[in-house]
C-alpha cells in the first residue's frame, strides 16, 4: 500500500501551546514523532511533507493515512477512535517511544504484500524495505526534528511562520526519491536545500548567528572509546577537565591525548577549566588558589599544547575575588554557573560583563546549561533559545552532557550543523568570546550573594571530620607560609634562587593536601613538613646572627607577616625574665609557665636575652584577674557564673556590653520547655539544650596574665538528660588587645542528619541589630547576609567606630540565628575534634591581620650568641600601610624589555584584605633602582616609581599583585 498523508497527533490545541514540561518518556516519543514522520520511504509513498493536527478533535478523513499518536497523545484522543481509524483505513502508530519501534510500525505496511493485518506485517517487519544508509535515514530525521524545533521556536519569538513549504516540500521529496535510488550524493544536496530554506525562516525572525555550545564533562573513568570518538568528530568541542584528572588521562591513555592534542592544535577542540584540582574555594587560603590555577593551567598548557582560556568547575567554586585571579592568571573568560549546587547569583545571559570586587571585569557565561541526554531539554529547547535570542547580546544555549550521549536529538543537533546552522553553530568557548558582540550588562556580584554547598555535602557522603579538616589545613598551610617565608628572604638576601626545586615540591605536596584529599595525601604532607618551619627560621637567624657576640645567649624572635604584631612566647630556657626592652609588653614567670608578649616589626626580628636576675615585682592598683573577671588596659571580660561562657565584655567607664558567648547544643527542632511562674505556667520554644553545674577557677592572678576555666554540663531540659561537659580557658595579656578562648566538649550525644541545623556551636550575642557584619573570605574582607555564611579567618561586628572581631582560627561555617546572635558550628555529624580556639579582639581596624597573628607561628631561634650587629631590633621588609601585606617572595620573570638578560632582584606577591584603595610605600633591605608589576605569567601591567628607598604602589580594593623589585648589579 502506499500513504496519501502523515499527520502526528499533537497534545495541544496549536503548536502556540506545545508542551515543555513532560516526563522523558513521553518528550522522546513526542519529538520522535516529528522526526520518524520525514523518513525518505513516507516521503517517497506520501509526496508530501508531514503535518500535524490536534488530538482532542482528531482528523475525519482518514484512508490510507498515517497517524503518530505520541504517548502523550493518547489521552486527548476520543474514547475508541483509534478503533474507529483503523476501521476506515487509517494506519495509526501509538504506544511508541523509540525511533526503530516508530519506524518499524510505520514502515510494516508499505513493505506488506498482502492485505494481512498491521500486526502480522509487523512481525515480518521491513525485509522487502529499500537498503538506505543508516546515515542518510538519521540525515531525514534530524530534518524533522528541526522542522519542528524552528516551528516552535518561531512562534516563542512572537512571529507567524513564514516557511516557505512549497519549496521544503519538493526539495524533501526530491532528497527521498534519491535516497531510495542510492544516491547519497544527491539526496545529501537535496536534504542541504532544505535546511538552508529553513535557516532563511529563522533569520527573518533572528538575522544574526546563534550559537551551541558543546560542553563535555570528562573525568578519568570517561575516558573512553566515546570520548575520543567524539574529540575526532571535528565539531567543535569543549571539554571540562581539571589539571590532576587530565594528568591521569594521558598516564592511562596516551593515544587519546595524541588525538585531543591534534584536534587542540586544528582549533576543534578547547579544553577549559584550569584548576589542577577542584578544592573548596572560597573556604580556603587565596595562595592555594593562585597555586591551584597556575599549577592547572601549565599542566593543560603542557598536556593539550594550549593554555585554557576559559575558566569553568564541575563543583561549587565561585567568589566575588575570582574575575581579577583569572584575568592575571591568563584567563579571559569564565562560566559563571554551577554544575554541582550551592547558592550563587543565577542571573542568565549568554554573554555579561562579571565585575569582580576589585573592579576587574571578565566575560562570562551565566545560562545553566541543558542536559543532552534528557528529552525534555530538546522540548525546552526553543523557549531556551528564544529567551537567550531575546534577553541577550548574542543567542546561545550550552549543552552539558558526559561524553557517551545516547539522545537522538544530541545527534540531530549536530547533524543539522553540517548542513546550515539553522538552530545555533556549535562554537568553541575561546571563539565565542573572542568573536562575538560584547554584552552591555555589567554584573557586580557581592560575595555576599555565594554559599558554597561544602558543609552539607561532606556530611551527607558520611566524610570524617567535615569542620575540623579546614582548621587542619590552614593549620599546615599556614605553618608552610611561614617556614617559607624564612627561607626565601634567605635566599634573597644572598641573592640565590629563590623557588628552589625542593620548595616547590614541597609547596606541591602541602596544596594537594587540601581540605577535601585523601588521608594518605594529608598524612604525607604533614611528614614532609616536619621541621621545615624549624629549618627556615635557623637558616633566617644565622644570616640576621653573623658576627653577634658570642657571650650572650638569648632568643632570636623572627616576624612572617608584614606588619607588626604581638605575640605571647614560651621562653623555658630562661631562668628569669628577659631584660626589659620597650617591644616587651609582659611577662608571666612563675612555678607553671615562662611566657612573654613581645612585639616583632612587620617582617622583622626582635632580640630577647636573658635578666641576670628576677625582674622586681611591679604592684598593680587594678589586678589583672579576680574571680569571674578578667582585665586589661584594654577591656574587661566578665565571665558568667550560670553558663560558664562570657557575660559581657566591655571597655572601662560607662561602655556597654560589647559581646556575650556560651557555648550551645542545637536540636533539630523546636521543642517546648515548661516554664513555671506565678501567674500561670507557660512553655518556652527553643531548639537549644540548656547549661548546669557551672564551676569557675581563677587559676592564673598575674603579674602578666589572667585566666579563669570554667566547667559544666549541656543538658535536655525535656529528658534532663546529660549532653556534653565542657571546659573553657579564658586567658587575657596585659599589652594585649586579644582575650584567647580554649574549648574543651566532652560529648555523651553526638549530631547527626543536616548539620545546618543539628550542632554544637560557640554562641555569640551582641547589642545592637543594626551592626555592621563582616566576615573573611579568601582573606579579604567581605558583608555577609542570611542565615548562613562563611570565614575561616575571623567575622566582625562593628556598631559606629566600635567593633569587636571574633577570631576563630580556622571554624568555617556559622549560622546566624536571629538579628543578635550567631552560632560558631564547633562539632556535627562525622567530627571527631572536640578541642577549638577563639581569640576575640575589641577596637582593632585591621581583622585579617588580627587573625593572621593567631594563626601564623613566629620564628623562635634559641642563639649562643647576639644580639643581632644592627641592634636588637629591625626589619627586613616594610609596608607602609597596614591592610596590605606581603605574602611570599619570588624569584623574578622574564621581562620582555630586557630579553634573555638576567637581572638583579627578586619579586613580592602584595595583598589588600580591607576592600580599600591605598598608595603605598614598599621597602626592603636594598635599595632598588627600578620595579614593575607583572600578572601571574610574567607580563608587565605598570613600570613602578621608585621614591628614594621605596617602591610606589598603587593597590586596588582587594587587589592581588605581584611586585619585581630590581637592584644595582653586582660585580
Amino acid at each position: 500500500m502506499t500513504y496519501n498523508d502523515i499527520v502526528i497527533l499533537i497534545p495541544c490545541h496549536s503548536l502556540d501551546d506545545f508542551p515543555t514540561e513532560l516526563d522523558e518518556k513521553e518528550a522522546e516519543s513526542l519529538l520522535n514523532a516529528f522526526a520518524v514522520a520525514w523518513h525518505p520511504e513516507l516521503l517517497a509513498s506520501t509526496r508530501v511533507i508531514p503535518s500535524w493536527h490536534r488530538s482532542d478533535e482528531p482528523p475525519q478523513f482518514l484512508a490510507d493515512r498515517l497517524l503518530l499518536v505520541p504517548k502523550t497523545s493518547e489521552d486527548w484522543l476520543p474514547y475508541g477512535w483509534i478503533e474507529e481509524a483503523e476501521a476506515n483505513g487509517a494506519i495509526v502508530v501509538s504506544g511508541k517511544i523509540q525511533r526503530d519501534e516508530y519506524t518499524a510500525a510505520a514502515l510494516a505496511p508499505l513493505h506488506s504484500t498482502d492485505e494481512a493485518p498491521e500486526a502480522d506485517a509487523a512481525e515480518t517487519g521491513p525485509a522487502s524495505a529499500v537498503e538506505i544508509s543508516s546515515e542518510l535515514v538519521a540525515d531525514f530525521y534530524a530534518l524533522g526534528f528541526c522542522y519542528i524545533q524552528l516551528e516552535l521556536l518561531t512562534r516563542c519569538m512572537h512571529h507567524f511562520s513564514s516557511l516557505d513549504e512549497a519549496t521544503i516540500q519538493r526539495e524533501a521529496i526530491a532528497a527521498a526519491d534519491a535516497a531510495l535510488a542510492n544516491d547519497e550524493e544527491a539526496a545529501r544536496a537535496h536534504l542541504k536545500a532544505c535546511f538552508e530554506v529553513l535557516l532563511e525562516n529563522r533569520e527573518r525572525f533572528y538575522p544574526i548567528d546563534c550559537y551551541l555550545i558543546d560542553l563535555c564533562l570528562v573525568a578519568p573513568e570517561w575516558a573512553n572509546d566515546s570520548l575520543q570518538a567524539a574529540i575526532a568528530d571535528e565539531q567543535p568541542l569543549n571539554l571540562l577537565i581539571t589539571a590532576q584528572d587530565l594528568e591521569t588521562v594521558a598516564e592511562q591513555n596516551p593515544e587519546l591525548i595524541s588525538v585531543l592534542k591534534k584536534s587542540c592544535e586544528n582549533l576543534e577542540t578547547e579544553v577549559i577549566g584550569g584548576e589542577q584540582e577542584e578544592i573548596a574555594t572560597p573556604v580556603i587560603a587565596v595562595e592555594s588558589l593562585i597555586w591551584q590555577l597556575q599549577a592547572g593551567t601549565e599542566t593543560i598548557r603542557e598536556i593539550s599544547g594550549r593554555a585554557p582560556t576559559t575558566w569553568a568547575r564541575r563543583r561549587f567554586g565561585l567568589a566575588s575575588l575570582l574575575p581579577m585571579l583569572l584575568h592575571r592568571s591568563g584567563f579571559h573568560s569564565a562560566l559563571h554557573l554551577v554544575l554541582d549546587d550551592g547558592v550563587y547569583p543565577d542571573y542568565e545571559q549568554s554573554k555579561i560583563h562579571w565585575e569582580g570586587a576589585d573592579g576587574t571585569i571578565l566575560d562570562a557565561y551565566s545560562r545553566i546549561p541543558m542536559s543532552a541526554e534528557g528529552a525534555a531539554s530538546y522540548l525546552r529547547f526553543p523557549q531556551r533559545m528564544a529567551e537567550s535570542m531575546e534577553e541577550d547580546q548574542v543567542g546561545a544555549l550550552m549543552f552539558a552532557r558526559w561524553p557517551e550521549v545516547k539522545s537522538p536529538f544530541y545527534q540531530d543537533l549536530k547533524r543539522i550543523h553540517r548542513y546550515a546552522p539553522v538552530l545555533g553553530s556549535f562554537v568553541l568557548l575561546n571563539d565565542f568570546f573572542q568573536n562575538t558582540e560584547s554584552s552591555g550588562r555589567h554584573s557586580s556580584y557581592d560575595a555576599r550573594e555565594y554559599l558554597s554547598p561544602f558543609l552539607s555535602q561532606l556530611v551527607a557522603m558520611r566524610k570524617p571530620d567535615p569542620l575540623s579538616r579546614f582548621i587542619d589545613y590552614f593549620h599546615r598551610h599556614d605553618e608552610f607560609t611561614a617556614g617559607r617565608w624564612f627561607q626565601t628572604v634567605a635566599q634573597a638576601i644572598y641573592g640565590k634562587p629563590i623557588q628552589e626545586e625542593a620548595l616547590c615540591k614541597l609547596e606541591e605536596q602541602i596544596e594537594h593536601a587540601h581540605p577535601d584529599a585523601e588521608e594518605a595525601t594529608i598524612q604525607a604532607a604533614s611528614e614532609a613538613l616536619t621541621g621545615f618551619h624549624e629549618a627556615g627560621v635557623s637558616q633566617l637567624s644565622e644570616i640576621i646572627l653573623q658576627g653577634a657576640d658570642p657571650a650572650q645567649p638569648g632568643v632570636l624572635l623572627l616576624n612572617s607577616l608584614s606588619y607588626n604584631r604581638r605575640v605571647v612566647v614560651d621562653l623555658p630556657d630562661f631562668p628569669h625574665e628577659p631584660e626589659a626592652r620597650d617591644y616587651i609588653k609582659a611577662t608571666q614567670f612563675d612555678e607553671q609557665r615562662k611566657k612573654a608578649v613581645v612585639e616583632i616589626p612587620g617582617a622583622g626580628f626582635v632580640w630577647l636575652q636573658p635578666g641576670k636576675s628576677p625582674a622586681p615585682t611591679v604592684k598593680s592598683n587594678v589586678p589583672i584577674a579576680e574571680p569571674l573577671l578578667l582585665r586589661n588596659e584594654f577591656f574587661e571580660v566578665h565571665i558568667h557564673e550560670e553558663t560558664g561562657g562570657i557575660a559581657q565584655i566591655k571597655e572601662y567607664g560607662r561602655k556597654p556590653n560589647r559581646l556575650s558567648q556560651q557555648l550551645a547544643y542545637r536540636f533539630p527542632y523546636q521543642r517546648n520547655i515548661p516554664r513555671p511562674d506565678p501567674l500561670g505556667d507557660w512553655d518556652e520554644k527553643t531548639p537549644y539544650a540548656a547549661i548546669r553545674g557551672v564551676q569557675a577557677e581563677l587559676t592564673c592572678a598575674g603579674p602578666g596574665m589572667g585566666e579563669i576555666v570554667t566547667t559544666g554540663e549541656l543538658y535536655d531540659q525535656v529528658s534532663g538528660n546529660a549532653l556534653a561537659t565542657f571546659r573553657q580557658t579564658f586567658q587575657l595579656w596585659r599589652g594585649r588587645p586579644i582575650l584567647d578562648l580554649k574549648i574543651e566538649l566532652n560529648a555523651q550525644v553526638k549530631p547527626e542528619g543536616n548539620p545546618w541545623d543539628h550542632y554544637y556551636a560557640s554562641r555569640f550575642a551582641w547589642g545592637d541589630s543594626t551592626a555592621s557584619l563582616t566576615r573573611s573570605l579568601l582573606e579579604s574582607a567581605h558583608a555577609f547576609q542570611g542565615e548562613r555564611f562563611e570565614g575561616p579567618h575571623y567575622f566582625e561586628i562593628a556598631e559606629g567606630e566600635e567593633r569587636v572581631t571574633i577570631l576563630n582560627h580556622g571554624l568555617p561555617f556559622h549560622r546566624k540565628t536571629g538579628p543578635r546572635m550567631l552560632d560558631s558550628m564547633l562539632v556535627v555529624e562525622g567530627e571527631s575534634r572536640w578541642e577549638f580556639q577563639f581569640s576575640i579582639a575589641l577596637n582593632q581596624n585591621f581583622p585579617m591581620q588580627l587573625a593572621r597573628n593567631v594563626m601564623v607561628p613566629a620564628g623562635q631561634f634559641s642563639s649562643p650568641a647576639g644580639p643581632p650587629r644592627m641592634g636588637d631590633q629591625g626589619w627586613l621588609f616594610h609596608v607602609s600601610t597596614s591592610n596590605v601585606q606581603i605574602t611570599r617572595v619570588m624569584d623574578l620573570k622574564q621581562h620582555e624589555s630586557n630579553g634573555a638578560r638576567s637581572r638583579n632582584g627578586f619579586a613580592v606577591r602584595l595583598l589588600e584584605t580591607e576592600g580599600v584603595h591605598r598608595s603605598i610605600k614598599l621597602r626592603c633591605f636594598k635599595t632598588p633602582v627600578s620595579a614593575r608589576q607583572r600578572d601571574f605569567h610574567g607580563k608587565t601591567v605598570v613600570e613602578l616609581p621608585i621614591e628614594e628607598d621605596a617602591v610606589l604602589v598603587e593597590m586596588s580594593l582587594y587587589e592581588i599583585a605581584e611586585i619585581e623589585i630590581f637592584f644595582e648589579e653586582s660585580h
